[in-house]
């Protein structure tokens, strides 16, 4: 693969994990809008308002979405693989990778857990009377659950870390170092609300990286002027008489005006 085909497929990856979140965002922002103008519509039963705002639609928007987000991953991992064999780098590749497979796992391990939290709080408090054993005791492994979440997400943000700064390195262009730096910001002040934005800007920082991404220098360098060096050796090969001080071609052994030997 080029560098042509890695920057713009990291273009595009950087892009879709920049607009995403924002659309995301509104559909959200609509999808209460929504429901606030169907809970408004029923309390006014004599004003019938049709809202063009689907609910369903709204969450179908938000599934298509989610989908595009996972497109514009495999994007990402595809573009970090060719320039990783570009700049002969397998670092810029395997931390990507290793970075979403930690996630990937991380997140069905979670979910895995969480539904045992929950079936084994259901099964102790029907079989126990004392009920607020049970809750103490949900409430600890969720706080556990959002704690092993985190520290997930922050391996796998100092694996995309590693990734951004290798790719960096090798390229030159430090708009891809600070993407890495605040990704991995962002993702340890997920916890607050300001990490999430954090690691938006990272994505824009990303997408300034590729499209600076330039071919590498040729290293080569030739040296096409080798005739005025030969002419000048010629020069001092040259031969003069002693006697008559006529020029004489270098393998002359006489002298072709005045016939004498020439040293």
């Amino acid at each position: 693969m080029s560098l042509e085909t890695g920057r713009k497929l990291g273009l595009a990856a950087s892009l879709i994990n920049v607009i995403v979140p924002v659309i995301t965002v509104i559909l959200y922002v609509l999808f209460f809008l929504s429901l606030f103008g169907i809970v408004s519509s029923s309390i006014n039963e004599g004003s019938q308002t049709s809202s063009s705002l689907s609910p369903s639609g709204i969450t179908a928007a938000v599934i298509a979405l989610g989908v595009i987000g996972l497109a514009g991953v495999i994007l990402f991992l595809i573009a970090m693989h060719s320039l990783s064999q570009y700049y002969n780098e397998p670092g810029i590749f395997k931390n990507a990778l290793y970075g979403f497979l930690v996630n990937v796992i991380g997140i069905v391990a979670l979910i895995v857990f969480a539904f045992a939290l929950i079936f084994t709080t259901i099964v102790s408090s029907t079989a126990s009377s004392t009920t607020h054993i049970s809750t103490a005791g949900f409430i600890l492994g969720f706080v556990g659950l959002i704690f092993a979440g985190l520290v997930i997400e922050i391996v796998s943000a100092v694996l995309y870390y590693r990734a951004f700064h290798k790719l960096g390195e090798k390229s030159g262009v430090n708009s891809f170092n600070t993407a890495g730096i605040m990704y991995l910001i962002g993702t340890i002040l997920t916890i607050v609300l300001v990490g999430s934005l954090i690691v938006w800007i990272a994505w824009i920082f990303a997408s300034m990286g590729f499209n600076s991404l330039k071919p590498k220098a040729n290293q080569t360098t030739t040296f096409p002027y080798s005739t005025p060096q030969t002419a000048t050796t010629n020069l001092t090969q040259k031969r003069f008489c002693p006697y008559c001080g006529m020029e004489n071609p270098p393998d002359s052994v006489y002298c072709v005006i005045c016939g004498q030997k020439l040293p």
